[in-house]
Protein backbone atom coordinates (compact mmCIF):
# COMPACT_ATOMS: atom_id res chain seq x y z
CA UNK A 1 0.00 0.00 0.00
CA UNK A 2 2.71 2.25 0.76
CA UNK A 3 4.00 2.14 -3.04
CA UNK A 4 0.63 3.04 -4.23
CA UNK A 5 0.29 5.76 -1.92
CA UNK A 6 3.65 7.25 -2.92
CA UNK A 7 2.26 6.97 -6.68
CA UNK A 8 -0.61 8.43 -6.01
CA UNK A 9 1.18 11.46 -4.43
CA UNK A 10 3.27 11.90 -7.35
CA UNK A 11 0.20 11.65 -9.69
CA UNK A 12 -1.58 14.23 -7.42
CA UNK A 13 1.67 16.59 -7.36
CA UNK A 14 2.04 16.42 -10.90
CA UNK A 15 -1.70 17.01 -12.17
CA UNK A 16 -1.81 20.30 -9.54
CA UNK A 17 1.30 21.49 -11.12
CA UNK A 18 0.05 21.49 -14.34
CA UNK A 19 -3.38 23.38 -13.54
CA UNK A 20 -1.49 25.88 -11.62
CA UNK A 21 0.41 26.86 -14.67
CA UNK A 22 -2.73 26.89 -16.51
CA UNK A 23 -4.13 29.37 -13.82
CA UNK A 24 -1.13 31.14 -14.29
CA UNK A 25 -1.24 31.47 -18.36
CA UNK A 26 -5.06 32.53 -18.21
CA UNK A 27 -4.24 35.40 -15.27
CA UNK A 28 -1.67 36.58 -17.60
CA UNK A 29 -3.76 36.53 -20.26
CA UNK A 30 -6.61 38.24 -18.25
CA UNK A 31 -3.91 40.91 -17.55
CA UNK A 32 -3.20 41.80 -20.74
CA UNK A 33 -6.39 42.25 -21.84
CA UNK A 34 -7.03 44.56 -19.70
CA UNK A 35 -4.25 46.34 -20.18
CA UNK A 36 -4.87 46.70 -23.92
CA UNK A 37 -8.52 47.71 -23.22
CA UNK A 38 -7.43 50.37 -20.70
CA UNK A 39 -5.49 51.79 -23.40
CA UNK A 40 -7.98 51.71 -26.03
CA UNK A 41 -10.64 53.29 -23.22
CA UNK A 42 -7.82 56.20 -22.43
CA UNK A 43 -7.03 57.14 -26.59
CA UNK A 44 -11.18 56.92 -27.27
CA UNK A 45 -13.14 57.65 -24.36
CA UNK A 46 -15.95 58.83 -26.60
CA UNK A 47 -16.03 54.83 -27.19
CA UNK A 48 -16.12 53.61 -23.84
CA UNK A 49 -19.83 51.53 -23.91
CA UNK A 50 -19.00 49.75 -27.34
CA UNK A 51 -15.01 49.30 -26.14
CA UNK A 52 -16.54 47.70 -22.63
CA UNK A 53 -19.03 45.44 -24.84
CA UNK A 54 -16.30 44.52 -27.31
CA UNK A 55 -14.17 43.24 -24.06
CA UNK A 56 -15.41 39.31 -23.85
CA UNK A 57 -12.62 38.52 -21.34
CA UNK A 58 -14.08 39.98 -18.37
CA UNK A 59 -14.11 39.56 -14.43
CA UNK A 60 -16.80 36.87 -14.99
CA UNK A 61 -15.40 35.49 -17.77
CA UNK A 62 -12.11 34.99 -15.94
CA UNK A 63 -14.01 33.20 -12.82
CA UNK A 64 -15.79 30.94 -15.29
CA UNK A 65 -12.48 29.78 -16.66
CA UNK A 66 -10.99 29.50 -13.82
CA UNK A 67 -12.95 27.68 -12.20
CA UNK A 68 -13.46 25.29 -15.24
CA UNK A 69 -9.78 24.52 -15.10
CA UNK A 70 -9.73 24.36 -10.97
CA UNK A 71 -12.77 21.11 -11.77
CA UNK A 72 -10.98 19.90 -14.89
CA UNK A 73 -7.84 19.35 -12.32
CA UNK A 74 -10.04 17.79 -10.02
CA UNK A 75 -11.60 15.27 -12.09
CA UNK A 76 -8.93 14.49 -13.41
CA UNK A 77 -7.12 13.63 -9.89
CA UNK A 78 -10.20 11.77 -9.27
CA UNK A 79 -10.18 9.25 -12.65
CA UNK A 80 -6.21 8.82 -11.57
CA UNK A 81 -6.64 7.42 -8.76
CA UNK A 82 -9.93 5.11 -9.78
CA UNK A 83 -7.36 3.78 -12.49
CA UNK A 84 -4.65 3.32 -9.53
CA UNK A 85 -7.06 1.60 -7.43
CA UNK A 86 -6.87 -1.34 -10.46
CA UNK A 87 -3.48 -2.10 -10.03
CA UNK A 88 -1.26 -3.48 -7.04
CA UNK A 89 2.06 -1.51 -7.06
CA UNK A 90 5.40 -2.48 -5.79
CA UNK A 91 8.66 -1.29 -6.39
CA UNK A 92 11.70 -3.35 -6.34
CA UNK A 93 15.05 -1.14 -5.71
CA UNK A 94 18.22 -2.48 -6.85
Amino acid sequence: MEAKNFLSDRFNDSTKSLFKSFLVLIEDLHTENQISFHKLKKHLPEHIDIINQANYFDEEKMQYLRKKILDMGNESIRDSQNDLEKFTVKFNFK
